[in-house]
């Protein structure tokens, strides 16, 4: 081979080594480049873009030298980086396409948590602590593997022992049942935080001389999201108390019906009568259906009359779901309140067998990506929508689809008080535990607002995801991921071998584990599902306002 083809072919092949980020407009960027979406000021849709050019017409650039770069994903300007980056999603074909984004809070582990909601069924001394009182020290108490024992000699002044759990008490119909045995009659008490800085109780009744079990009311003044602790007061004459369990017991469960979401309109269209056949033997008592809307009405208004009817004559009641994410957006909203207008207005005209029970909106706003919704507006236009489908809707009733994780979403939670009549809580859990705790913050909110809440579990397919642990290096070295900042927009560039850049945040990545939605779904296992629902109804159907467990992609 001649020099000058050897420099020829080399010059061929140094650009492939080298890789450039630019930021460009949408219009501007290469098609067929690997790219990340992003969200300019004014709302001017961007891309981030990674080629083996080291500029570009109208763009931003800069030079990563020799990366090799497997993924972009963008943070958008709002966001603040963590020290610990979690990214999820599908790692396949030599690409990691980021589906989803967890940025762990800095410091969380050092922060106290939040305290978790009392078990019920559990014997609650297993976790307690235990503090006499009285000037007169005349009280002995031990509390030992969840057995309680107090002795308490005669004495005129008020004496006793506080018991103290890391919980709040949900806001259920419940009491405590105290299994004891002992002499003398001691007084049981509860008090939160007002009171225990006033030094008072509430009363909640008395343990008597003897053996069995007592059942204790939970005081109505309580304030059980701030409780402090239970008081057992001895009586005047002494006495002794042997405490073998105290456990927080739901009272009967009221009935409510299971429901599901059938996405496939011509299961209820085409096939009615098999469809009704089936939730039936599912025990369901509510569809959630896909109803078409053509011109601001419903389409077949006769066809749906008629399936209507024939479901409540089968004791089974059908409510219209919408939902997409784009639905949050302002320029949506019009269109999004006259969906919920044709459903009022198909109601207002149908006879009272026909009427749809409601309209549900799956609206799950946080899909959209950042480049189109900001995390920074989203609270905000998800409380906008809210208030058009109030209005539109009229007094049809109106139940929105939340996240579990939404429990803490302050100016969410109030404006679904203000607009909703109902909420189906995705709690997208397979552990009983966990499904519990995550509907419990949902429970106390219907309870505590006079709204219907249900508890929705997952039995679909989930595909496959990889989750990768990133930890930023303090060193300032190489990373196998780069975060850059350009013109105020956050990209993470995924690196296939690591590298160090004066002007990025190196990360390294310290984990990666496969997530097969064992923990999220019962798609495996329908039957452990159809064997936990019992328990969990039991549970739930203490609560006020509780209006049963939807099940998802159950058929």
């Amino acid at each position: 081979m001649s020099r000058l083809a050897l420099l020829f072919l080399l010059s061929m092949s140094a650009p492939a080594h080298a890789a450039f980020l630019h930021l460009c407009p949408a219009a501007s960027a290469p098609g067929g480049a690997l790219s990340a979406k992003a969200l300019g000021p004014g709302g001017k849709e961007l891309r981030f873009v990674v080629t083996g050019a080291a500029t570009l017409p109208g763009c931003r650039s800069l030079d990563l030298g020799a990366a090799q770069v497997e993924a972009l994903h963008v943070l958008g300007p709002t966001a603040t980086p963590t020290t610990t980056i979690l990214l999820q999603g599908d790692d396949k074909d030599g690409r990691f396409a980021v589906s989803e984004q967890t940025l762990v809070p800095d410091g969380g582990g050092n922060e106290p948590a939040a305290p978790e909601p009392m078990p019920l069924r559990t014997n609650l001394l297993a976790a307690m602590q235990v503090r006499p009182y009285g000037v007169e020290e005349r009280v002995q108490a031990r509390l030992d593997r969840g057995r309680l024992r107090i002795d308490c000699r005669a004495g005129a002044r008020p004496a006793g022992v506080l018991l103290t759990g890391p919980w709040t008490i949900p806001r259920l119909r419940a009491s405590l049942k105290a299994t004891y045995s002992g002499k003398g009659r001691f007084a049981w008490q509860a008090a939160d935080a007002a009171q225990a800085a006033r030094e008072s109780a509430l009363g909640m009744g008395q343990i008597s001389a003897g053996a069995g079990t007592a059942s204790l009311l939970l005081p109505a003044g309580l304030d059980r999201t701030n409780w402090r602790h239970f008081a057992l007061a001895c009586p005047a004459a002494g006495g002794t108390l042997a405490l073998d369990a105290l456990t927080l017991e739901p009272d009967v469960p009221v009935v409510a019906p299971r429901s599901t979401w059938i996405w496939d309109r011509s299961a209820w269209l085409e096939r009615g009568d098999e469809l009704l056949d089936w939730a039936v033997r599912e025990r369901l008592g509510e569809l959630f259906i896909v109803v078409q809307l053509e011109e601001g009405r419903v389409k077949d208004p006769d066809a749906l009359a008629a399936f209507v009817r024939h479901a409540r004559r089968r004791g089974i009641g059908i409510s219209a779901v919408e939902g997409d994410p784009h639905m949050v957006l302002p320029l949506e909203r019009a269109a999004t309140a006259a969906r919920a207008r044709a459903y009022a207005a198909y109601n207002a005209a149908a006879e009272p067998a026909a009427r749809l029970r409601g309209i549900q909106f799956d609206i799950e706003p946080y899909l959209l990506p950042e480049h189109v919704l900001p995390a920074a507006r989203l609270d905000g236009e998800y409380v906008a929508t809210l208030a058009a489908l109030r209005e539109a809707a009229g007094d049809m009733p109106l139940e929105f689809v939340v996240p579990f994780w939404w429990g803490g979403r302050q100016e969410v939670l109030d404006a679904l008080a203000r607009h909703a009549d109902a909420v189906s809580v995705m709690d997208y859990r397979t552990d009983p535990g966990q499904i519990l705790r995550f509907a419990v913050p949902f429970l106390d909110w219907g309870a505590t607002n006079g709204k219907r809440v249900r508890i929705a579990l997952e039995a679909g397919p989930l595909p496959l995801e990889t989750q990768r642990r990133y930890l930023r290096t303090q060193d300032g070295g190489a990373g196998d991921m780069l975060l850059f900042t350009v013109e105020d927009q956050q990209v993470l560039v995924l690196l296939r071998q690591p590298m160090a850049h004066p002007r990025a945040a190196p990360y390294r990545l310290v984990d990666t584990r496969r997530i097969d939605g064992s923990a999220t779904t019962f798609h495996k296992d329908k039957d452990a599902l159809r064997a936990l629902l019992p328990r969990l109804e039991a549970d739930f159907g203490a609560w006020p306002g509780f209006a049963g467990i939807a099940l998802h992609e159950i058929r």
